[in-house]
């Protein structure tokens, strides 16, 4: 998902001399081809996320669309005051691309983990959020968060390399995409896990049971629409993503659910409203947290028993 940013980004930049990368130390094995190609419009600004926010804004403010890339935990929650102030208020031509976010700096610690990004995010007025979940949805993210006016917040991780879509996207910005019909329940995803989705799908149907799943790269805007629609289809809503279970994807579809007249069950699959004071792999994380393919099927198996 990060080389899909990097290739898209490097592409952009050549054909639009109004882009300009900004990056808090994180060139080193990332930036140097595009540094070499484009040299005036890359700024490595050093371990000074805050100040960068302000150096972003202000090239913002002088006519270019400006990428701000840094680790998903600082560039968001060290820079919040700033993001909020400089950039959302504004209204500026700032596009955040928080590289790493969910566990994917598994072994650096609560520090480094980013699962409170969107519900940070999200709540900043007029701040348009992108969470692809592999290559073809981060491509489509980055080129469309070129096209948007005002601020943008991408959600980026290292591990979404599993391609999922068979070729490029073709995609309204605010629209979910659904990759598989079913009547018995809907899986709607956001970000890293949608190849986890998928795999949880495909699992179900082989005991007989037909989900729906649907991707949301776009998560500010909604599709609700689409979340109405499926939760009328199906009766069943699950929602998938390494987030936070609070100001993430779930919230999101919980609000709609609940300000509608819509009957429908409902149940959220995310990070659980604690800190994961422990480091391993990525999957031991995912694991840790109840968000193996396993024990999510057994709990919609179990859910779907039981209601």
């Amino acid at each position: 998902m990060r080389n899909a940013f990097l290739n898209t980004i490097s592409d952009l930049m050549q054909k639009n001399k109004d882009i300009v990368l900004v990056t808090a130390d994180m060139g080193f094995s990332v930036f140097e081809d595009l540094q070499k190609k484009i040299p005036n419009r890359f700024f490595n600004t050093g371990v000074t996320e805050q100040s960068s926010i302000g150096v972003a804004t202000g090239l913002a403010m002088s006519g270019f669309k400006v990428f701000f890339y840094a680790q998903a935990s600082f560039a968001t929650m060290r820079c919040f005051e700033q993001i909020r102030l400089d950039v959302a208020y504004n209204k500026v031509n700032v596009k955040i691309v928080g590289v790493a976010a969910g566990f994917n700096l598994n072994q650096l610690g609560v520090s480094h983990f980013a699962v409170e990004d969107v519900s940070l995010m999200r709540v900043l007025p007029g701040m348009t959020i992108f969470t692809p979940g592999d290559p073809y949805e981060s491509s489509w993210a980055t080129q469309k968060a070129y096209e948007t006016e005002g601020p943008v917040y991408i959600r980026i991780t290292k591990s979404g390399s599993t391609i999922v879509h068979k070729d490029k996207l073709f995609l309204e910005v605010g629209k979910g995409l659904k990759i598989n019909d079913g009547n018995d329940l809907a899986i709607l995803v956001s970000g890293s896990l949608l190849p986890l989705g998928k795999e949880i799908v495909e699992s179900l149907r082989n005991k007989k049971v037909n989900a729906s799943l649907i991707s949301f790269p776009t998560l500010k805007p909604v599709d609700k629409e689409l979340i109405l629609k499926e939760a009328k289809n199906t009766g069943r809503i699950f929602t998938l993503e390494e987030h936070s279970i609070i100001g993430g994807l779930g919230s999101f579809v919980a609000e709609i659910l609940a300000e509608s007249n819509v009957k429908t069950k409902f149940f959220r699959f995310g990070v659980p409203d604690k800190f994961t004071n422990v480091t391993g792999s990525q999957n031991f994380l995912l694991n840790y947290n109840g968000l193996s393919k396993d024990s999510i099927e057994l709990k919609i198996l179990s859910f779907l028993e039981n209601k």
